[in-house]
C-alpha cells in the first residue's frame, strides 16, 4: 500500500514537471504576435528561473524590465516598428497622437497576448503529458491505465490553472517592485535632457567650430612645414558614421569656411535600417549643403541584404551622388577633375558576420571585376577597412571604426557626429559615460590632381552643448598617396565643383 502511494506521488511529480516544462517550452518557442497600426511585438514566456515574475523587452537601444512580487513565468516582449509608420511620416501628416496606441487598442493587444500565451501554455502542457503517457505505455508495453491517464489530465489542468492564476495575481500594477534598463536605453533615460534637439545644439556650436577652423588655418599658414604645399585646386570634406544625428549645421560651416568642393560620406548615415530611413529627415538637410555629396552605404544603412530604401531616398536628393546606386551598378564621380569611385558595404543592421572580412572581399572583387582595366581612381571609397584592401587608387577611404586612422594610403575617417545621438557616449575606464569625439578630415588636391594636405580635426561635447577642442593634425597627403597610372598622366584639376558622373561598364567577356 505504501509502495502504491509512493508510486502515485512520483507519477504526480512527473506529470507536474512534464506539464510545466512542456507549457513553458511551447509558449517560449512559439511566440504570440500582436499588432497595432504602426507597431508589432512577439510575446513569449521565459523558461528561465532568473526571469520569473518579470516582463522584459529587448530593443535595438537596450533592454528594459519590470519586476513584480509573486511567482509567475517571466514574459519576454520583442517590439518592432512596422513599415506603415514610414508611410505616415513621409506623408507629412504625423503627430504624436497619430503614433500613440489608444486605450482600446492597448487592451485588445494585452487580451490577445494573454489568450495566445494561455493556449500555447495549454498546448505545450498537453504535449508534455502525452510524452509521459507514451513513455509509460512503452514501459508497460501496453496502454496506460485509465487511472494513470486521468491522474495525468487532472495534474495538467491544475498546473495550467495555477500558472494562469499566479500570472494574473503577480502581473498587477500594485505588485510592481522595480523598473530597470540597460545599454543605450538606460543612457537615453539618463541623458534625456541632452538628446532633445540635436540640430539646434549643432547650430549653437557653429560659432565655436568657425573659430576652430580659423585657428587651424592660421596655424597651418604659420607652422606647417614648407614641403606641404599651400593653395588647393579641389577641397574634399571626408565624413563618416553620422548615425542619424542632424549636425549638418556644423557641416555647412565647414563647407563655407574651408571652401569645400565635395563631401564624401563613407557610410552609416543612419543606424537601424529601413524604417529609420523613412523616419530620418537627414536627406532634406543634405540637399541644402550646396556641394556634391558622394555616398557609399554602410552596414547600418540597410535592414536586410535586399533593403535599398535609403539609397532610393538619397538618389532623389539634390546634390547626392551614389557610387553604387543599386547592387552591382557602379559609378565614377568626377568633381573638379578628382575622380572618385567605390562600392557599398554588403552587410546590414544585425548582420551576424560582424568580424568576417569575406563579405567585404567579395564585394571588393565584384567591384574590381566591373572596374576592369580602367585607370585607377584618385579616391576609392567603401565603408569597412577590409573592403578597401588591395583596391587601386591614390588614396583609399573608409569609416566604420568611429576612430580616425592612417595606414599606408588608407585614410580611416572617424565619426562626424560622435556616432550619432544615442551612440554618442561610451563608457570610460571608470564606467563613467564620456563623449566620443566628433571627427572629420579635409583633404586637398593640387592643380596636378595630386593630394596635397590631409587636415584631421577632433572635438567633442556638441550634444551636451559644451564643445571642446580635442586635436588637430596636418599630414602631407602627397607622401602617403600611392603612385598610379593616372598620376603619371598630364591632368588638370580645379575649376570649382564641376561634376561628372560616369557609369562603370564591366569589360566585355572575350
Amino acid at each position: 500500500m505504501r509502495w502504491l502511494r509512493v508510486r502515485d506521488a512520483g507519477l504526480a511529480a512527473l506529470f507536474t514537471v512534464a506539464a510545466l516544462g512542456g507549457g513553458l517550452t511551447g509558449a517560449a518557442l512559439w511566440p504570440v504576435t500582436v499588432e497595432t497600426t504602426y507597431y508589432a511585438a512577439d510575446v513569449s514566456l521565459s523558461p528561465h528561473w532568473s526571469q520569473r515574475s518579470s516582463i522584459g523587452s529587448d530593443t535595438v537601444v537596450g533592454s528594459a524590465s519590470a519586476h513584480f512580487s509573486g511567482l509567475a513565468p517571466g514574459i519576454r516582449v520583442e517590439p518592432r516598428v512596422k513599415e506603415e509608420i514610414t508611410e505616415l511620416v513621409e506623408s507629412g501628416d504625423v503627430t504624436r497622437a497619430s503614433l500613440a496606441v489608444g486605450d482600446e487598442e492597448r487592451a485588445r493587444v494585452i487580451r490577445e497576448a494573454a489568450t495566445g500565451l494561455a493556449l500555447r501554455m495549454a498546448g505545450g502542457s498537453v504535449a508534455g503529458l502525452g510524452l509521459v503517457l507514451l513513455g509509460i505505455g512503452l514501459y508497460r508495453r501496453g496502454l496506460p491505465t485509465k487511472k494513470t491517464a486521468a491522474g495525468g489530465v487532472v495534474v495538467t489542468l491544475l498546473v495550467v490553472g495555477a500558472a494562469g492564476a499566479s500570472a494574473r495575481h503577480s502581473y498587477h500594477p500594485d505588485r510592481l517592485e522595480t523598473l530597470s534598463s540597460t545599454g543605450l536605453l538606460e543612457l537615453a533615460v539618463a541623458n534625456r535632457n541632452l538628446l532633445g534637439d540635436i540640430s539646434t545644439r549643432a547650430d549653437q556650436a557653429t560659432p565655436y567650430l568657425r573659430n576652430l577652423l580659423a585657428l587651424s588655418t592660421a596655424l597651418q599658414q604659420e607652422y606647417a612645414p614648407e614641403q606641404i604645399p599651400s593653395g588647393s585646386a579641389v577641397s574634399v570634406l571626408l565624413v563618416s558614421d553620422i548615425h542619424s544625428a542632424d549636425e549638418y549645421a556644423l557641416m555647412s560651416t565647414i563647407i563655407a569656411e574651408q571652401d569645400i568642393d565635395v563631401v564624401i560620406d563613407s557610410g552609416d548615415l543612419i543606424t537601424w535600417g529601413r524604417v529609420e530611413a523613412g523616419l530620418s529627415r537627414l536627406h532634406d538637410t543634405i540637399a541644402t549643403l550646396g556641394v556634391p555629396y558622394v555616398f557609399v552605404r554602410g552596414n547600418h544603412d540597410a535592414g536586410s541584404p535586399e533593403d535599398t530604401h535609403l539609397l532610393r531616398r538619397l538618389a532623389d536628393t539634390k546634390g547626392v551622388r551614389l557610387l553604387e546606386p543599386t547592387p552591382g551598378d557602379y559609378r565614377e564621380v568626377t568633381v573638379g577633375g578628382v575622380r572618385i569611385a567605390g562600392f557599398n558595404d554588403p552587410r546590414y543592421f544585425r548582420d551576424p558576420d560582424k568580424d568576417d572580412p569575406d563579405k567585404q572581399h567579395e564585394a571588393r572583387d565584384r567591384w574590381l571585376a566591373a572596374w576592369g582595366d580602367r585607370p585607377p581612381p584618385d579616391l576609392t571609397v567603401s565603408h569597412e577597412p577590409a573592403a578597401v584592401e588591395g583596391v587601386p587608387g591614390q588614396l583609399r577611404i573608409n569609416g566604420h571604426k568611429h576612430v580616425p586612422g592612417l595606414e599606408g594610403n588608407r585614410i580611416q575617417v572617424g565619426t562626424f557626429t560622435g556616432a550619432g545621438t544615442l551612440r554618442h557616449f561610451v563608457a570610460g575606464a571608470d564606467g563613467e559615460l564620456v563623449d566620443q569625439p566628433n571627427s572629420f578630415d579635409v583633404l586637398t588636391f593640387g592643380t596636378d590632381c595630386r593630394p596635397q594636405t590631409l587636415t584631421r580635426y577632433q572635438f567633442r561635447s556638441v550634444i551636451s552643448g559644451q564643445p571642446t577642442y580635442d586635436s588637430l593634425s596636418i599630414v602631407n597627403a602627397e607622401r602617403i598617396a600611392e603612385e598610379t597610372d593616372a598620376t603619371t598622366q598630364e591632368r588638370s584639376c580645379g575649376g570649382g565643383g564641376d561634376v561628372q558622373v560616369e557609369t562603370v561598364t564591366p569589360p566585355s567577356p572575350e
